[in-house]
């Protein structure tokens, strides 16, 4: 196994030079595994990407912050959002995770994901001066192009929140999930659906939200995993609970 070049940079310029020579390591989980293919590593520890700001217009998380840092500040975030980070992953590896590296590791069967999606989530570059849509990022991944630094990750603050999953087991991760936000007094709502492929799905951001409206968008969940089988779950019982989750969620974040 060849040596592995390791730096520490103390500012982000200087990370930014390291990161052409090697690849970011925050919390390791995603790279440790992969260690044979890895030449060097910029450890992002020293940058002061962990911070977590809340307010009560929104969020703003640090890249680097731990995923069990967001559930030590449970009583001031929203429950759901809580609960998605408690089942993304086990409390030891919680504590080493980073938000940043499971932005970029992890796929359509994160509850996490499939949560910030649905919230809008905007990640923020330190090679650029707008922020970027969650579902830009997971274009990016499939491209296999070079994503950058991600330094921290934007939320707009939601009225109500929901995510609710089917698995093999209460801890296990899920084989369908769903997740709703609504905004604006209920003027707008994001529903997302997870459980299968390499990222979390949106099916519907509306302004509406008569009952044909809610319909459309669980019908769009059926679609999206009519062919979704897999060792898992066939497509067709992923098909009949991403429809039931999405009308369950978005029952839960409307006024009835």
């Amino acid at each position: 196994m060849p040596p592995l070049e390791y730096y520490r940079p103390k500012t982000l310029a200087e990370a930014l030079t390291l990161l052409q020579r090697g690849v970011p390591l925050a919390g390791g989980t995603a790279l440790a595994p992969n260690r044979r293919t890895l030449q060097a590593v910029v450890d992002l520890q020293d940058l002061g990407l962990d911070s977590l700001d809340i307010s009560e217009t929104g969020f703003r998380f640090g890249a680097t912050i731990p995923l069990q840092a967001l559930v030590a500040a449970a009583e001031r975030l929203p429950r759901s959002l809580v609960r998605a980070c408690r089942l993304e992953a086990g409390w030891n590896i919680r504590n080493q995770a980073t938000l940043g590296g499971t932005l970029i590791s992890s796929d359509g069967r994160s509850p996490l994901l499939t949560t910030l999606m649905a919230m809008g989530a905007e990640l923020e570059w330190a090679q650029r001066d707008s922020r970027m849509p969650l579902a830009e990022l997971f274009s990016l991944r499939a491209s296999r192009t070079s994503v950058g630094l991600i330094t921290a990750i934007h939320i707009r603050r939601p009225d109500q929140l929901a995510y609710e999953q089917v698995g093999r087991s209460p801890a296990d991760l899920p084989q369908v999930c769903a997740a709703a936000a609504s905004f604006g007094a209920a003027e707008q709502f994001r529903v997302a659906i997870g459980g299968y492929g390499r990222h979390p799905l949106l099916v519907q951001d509306s302004g509406d939200a008569s009952p044909e409206a809610i319909e459309r968008g669980a019908r769009s969940a059926e679609e999206a995993y009519s062919t979704a089988g897999d060792a898992w779950a066939s497509a067709d019982f992923r098909a009949a609970v991403a429809g039931t989750l999405v009308r369950r969620v978005v029952r839960e974040v409307l006024p009835s």
